[in-house]
């Protein structure tokens, strides 16, 4: 009797490792050939280094003949393992001077990496390959795995790997071979940012087995069959049912009822003290983790530990406030966020409202287009609340100052702002005056324009300037980005910044639904990206055999968007492609997208919107005309001397001039590029290209006259000459060299403000701009 269980357990064990562990995540699986008494992993087939697949997929194990298979056992009985010191050893190091030798799960213990593909070489500990840390120092590290979110270590290790491709997901190696286990070939990919090729690519280099086959969810029969119960426990402390904590009763004291926000818990409603009739009620983690509201998300606290999993709370600054007024239903959208603005003032700060004079009619300009309004939400002299939060802005980083003011612990959107530029800047553009509080609101105009300005070019936002639509980012989905961005933009649009202006009509149709009723077509996906040319392509097929070699070409994406169907005519195109532009622009945004609401609700401008959608949509979608320096430089043509010893040093002007220009552009000078197309033309956007360019910035001599060779190209001297108070003066070379004769490492970034006005030689060696 004993003989033969001996006999058994030594049939069990493998005939390679002597081990009978039977694990098909980190072994492989285990085949036994009752007929030739041998069973085997198939991690230690595969790695052996004295065997190979020699027949068909039918023959023998996998491919490897039996007769192979004894005789690597035979060879590897004869090699010491140098970790466990026993014989058996069929794992050798691939490097060729390495006398290391294996089995192959004291090899794993031990830091070998195998690799399943090609000739499956393995490596051990000191010549295996490793990953390396290519992130900028500005990056924090994760803490958890991407895979089963446990504590992590964010050192690179053998234990440790991280994605390739967004450098964002970090996971255990066991972790991720149990994903890879169960995921399979064509569902295996970063968890993060949904990488699959140079993800699958780096993991079979790491040392991950990746199965070929389908997923395992998919293979199992009613995989999903628990999907479609519903919870039926009661989780009281103390349940008063005489029937138990599963018996549910149609109605009455005993029926079990869910919890409204998890629908994960149930209670009798006897059991917790309920009314008869009472059909509300939330758990008690839930109770917790939103303070009794109907909402699980809110904005993250510095320091907190970010997790998409976790409930948040939501704080009452963000609470929805909507102006219900009849009055304000046909106002401008200017109008209804002041009108917002005072319904956020408290009452006990009543008294320290300064009430702003009667208006009685609107000016012209505020009527004739959004682009044209003066966007203060707030009237002159009114105070949110009393005293101002301070923001600090380092030079330019408006954004990097806006994100660390939503996202301190007291952060509370209804007060005011006090801005302060640490770069020493004291000047603003006069453009950003008119707001009735001096240099504090012109820093604070100054503020929400950068602040805007660089919304539009973050993370969160792809596509082409004027038409942005929201990214899908996974290190701004894992830093709640969509959130702080949202929740910036309706704090710019409520104390006075400038129009958004860069959202895409797609963008705003799945905010806010308007216009409504109306399915978004290719022509609203972000141009030149990958998903929108395999949409386009299958799009713009003109036969069926066209239209099956494109979803041939893109059965990836199809399924993961679940359209991977069979087609049989060409009339199936069409709800083919609407298909994959939902899932493109809808389905697989639905985080950023509820995100990005979650934040626009601060101060309620989300639901204000709602309420108006054709309103607002002028605010959001149509950009500003912006002015830049290079539209005023065309403005002038340049003029140099003949002789090219005078243009070496002409030439130094000329670069002041586009350094002028650009910092009027940045605003860093107190002068505005609309003040000086103001000054040049006459109005207050660019001439139309037909119109002659204007005569160039001269260097005037002692006695008034310009040199050069003139002022306009010959082709122009039939054209009456400009007034002479339309000139703009240079500084002389001599100040520009200054004493030494050498120009300024830097022109200076804002000069002395001076109106030419006529002939006279008393300016030489200044600069003249208007103001």
């Amino acid at each position: 009797m004993r003989s033969k269980r001996k006999s058994q357990a030594a049939e069990d064990r493998c005939a390679l490792c002597s081990r009978s562990d039977n694990d098909p995540v980190h072994f492989g699986e285990k085949v036994t050939l009752k007929q030739h008494k041998l069973t085997i992993h198939y991690f230690c087939l595969l790695t052996s280094s004295g065997v190979y697949q020699r027949g068909g997929e039918d023959e023998g194990v996998f491919g490897f003949l039996v007769d192979d298979i004894k005789q690597e056992v035979r060879r590897s009985s004869r090699l010491t393992c140098s970790v466990c010191k026993k014989k058996g050893a069929s794992v050798g190091c691939n490097v060729s001077s390495c006398r290391r030798k294996v089995h192959f799960p004291c090899g794993r213990k031990q830091g070998f990496i195998s690799q399943f593909s090609g000739l499956f070489p393995s490596y051990c500990r000191d010549h295996s390959p490793a990953q390396s840390l290519c992130v900028s120092s500005d990056l924090s590290l994760p803490q958890s795995c991407s895979v089963c979110l446990d504590s992590l270590e964010p050192v690179l290790s053998h234990a440790v790997l991280k994605c390739p491709a967004c450098h964002a997901s970090w996971f255990h190696r066991d972790c991720v071979q149990r994903q890879a286990h169960s995921a399979g070939l064509f569902f295996f990919r970063c968890t993060l940012c949904n990488n699959k090729e140079s993800f699958q690519e780096e993991m079979l280099r790491m040392g991950i087995f990746i199965p070929e086959r389908d997923a395992s969810w998919e293979l199992e029969a009613n995989a999903f069959a628990e999907l479609l119960e519903v919870y039926q426990r009661c989780d009281a402390h103390t349940c008063l049912c005489n029937n138990g904590r599963t018996h549910s009763a149609k109605t009455g004291w005993f029926e079990v009822i869910r919890c409204r926000l998890c629908g994960s818990r149930g209670t009798h409603r006897k059991c917790s003290g309920l009314l008869v009739d009472t059909r509300d009620w939330a758990c008690l983690d839930c109770t917790h983790a939103t303070d009794g509201k109907a909402s699980l998300v809110g904005s993250p606290q510095s320091g907190q530990r970010r997790s998409l999993l976790s409930k948040r709370r939501l704080s009452s600054a963000h609470a929805t406030i909507s102006c219900k007024r009849p009055s304000l239903c046909d106002g401008s959208a200017a109008e209804l966020l002041q009108a917002l603005a005072l319904q956020l003032t408290p009452p006990q700060a009543q008294k320290h409202l300064l009430p702003s004079p009667p208006q009685t009619q609107t000016p012209p300009q505020t009527q004739t287009s959004p682009q044209t309004q003066t966007w203060s939400s707030s009237p002159q002299g009114l105070q949110l609340r009393p005293p101002g939060v301070p923001v600090t802005v380092a030079g330019d980083q408006a954004l990097s100052a806006g994100l660390a003011l939503v996202r301190s612990s007291d952060f509370d959107p209804t007060h005011s702002l006090s801005v302060r530029f640490t770069d020493g800047q004291q000047t603003f553009p006069s453009c950003l005056g008119g707001g009735g509080g001096g240099d504090d609101d012109a820093a604070r105009r100054y503020f929400l324009k950068l602040l805007v300005q660089q919304i539009q070019n973050s993370a969160v936002f792809e596509g082409p300037d004027g038409s942005k639509n929201l990214a899908l980012d996974s290190q701004a989905l894992r830093e709640d980005l969509y959130f702080d961005v949202g929740c910036l933009l309706a704090l710019s649009l409520v104390h006075g910044g400038p129009p958004v202006g860069f959202f895409s009509p797609a963008l705003y149709q799945c905010l806010f639904n308007f216009p409504h009723n109306t399915a978004l077509t290719v022509t609203h996906m972000t141009p030149d990206t990958h998903f929108t040319r395999q949409v386009s392509r299958i799009a713009a097929a003109g036969s069926l055999e066209d239209l099956k070699e494109a979803m041939a070409a893109s059965w990836e994406y199809l399924e993961l968007a679940g359209c991977n169907r069979p087609i049989s005519s060409l009339q199936e195109r069409g709800a083919l492609v609407e298909d994959l532009v939902g899932f493109t622009m809808i389905t697989r945004m639905q985080l950023p997208l509820q995100r990005f609401r979650e934040g626009l609700r601060t101060l309620g401008v989300f639901d204000q919107v709602q309420l108006f959608p054709s309103v607002f949509s002028r605010v959001f979608c149509e950009p500003a005309d912006q002015l830049t320096a290079q539209d005023v430089g065309r403005l002038f043509a340049v003029g140099f001397s003949p002789q090219d010893e005078r243009q070496d040093r002409e030439a130094p002007v000329v670069t002041f001039w586009r350094h002028f220009l650009m910092e009027c552009e940045v605003g860093r000078s107190c002068v505005s590029l609309q003040d000086l197309l103001h000054f040049a033309t006459g109005g207050r956007r660019p001439p139309p290209p037909s119109l002659p360019v204007l005569p160039p910035p001269a260097r005037r001599r002692r006695g008034g006259r310009p040199e050069g060779r003139g002022a306009v190209p010959s082709e122009r001297a039939r054209l009456p000459p400009p007034p002479p108070a339309r000139h703009l003066l240079l500084p002389g070379l001599q100040e520009l060299h200054g004493a030494g004769g050498q120009p300024p490492s830097a022109p200076p970034a804002c000069r002395e403000v001076e109106e030419h006005r006529g002939g006279g030689g008393g300016g030489a060696g200044r600069l003249f701009t208007p103001f």
